[in-house]
């Protein structure tokens, strides 16, 4: 969506805007290469559909709708927030023994 409205309809209004500005040029005598018209009706279409096609992002706290199969309610339900972070490993030395006296002996 653009501006709240479905892409289907900003590409139609884009496309029928740049027509009439076309036709206007074309009846003041402006010669128009077919191929530069083209080209540019192209480039506002990849344009649109670059904008509309953006994959969808919500924040914490956004609500949103849910559709499950046929038969069961929808809902609405709302973002949670991340867990935080995990606290980072603390590195212990390790514990070093230190080795039997030489000819010590075990009482």
């Amino acid at each position: 969506m653009i501006l709240g409205r479905p892409q289907n309809l900003v590409l139609g209004a884009v496309a029928g805007i740049f027509n009439v500005v076309a036709l206007v040029l074309a009846s003041q005598h402006n010669p128009i290469d077919p191929s530069v018209y083209a080209g540019i009706n192209i480039a506002l279409a990849a344009v649109i559909t670059l904008i509309a096609y953006q994959p969808p992002t919500l924040n914490p706290g956004q609500t949103f709708n849910v559709t499950t199969p046929a038969g069961t309610p929808n809902y609405q339900t709302v973002v949670a927030t991340p867990p935080a972070a995990d606290a980072p490993p603390v590195a212990t030395p390790p514990v070093v023994t230190p080795p039997a006296a030489a000819g010590a002996t075990k009482p």
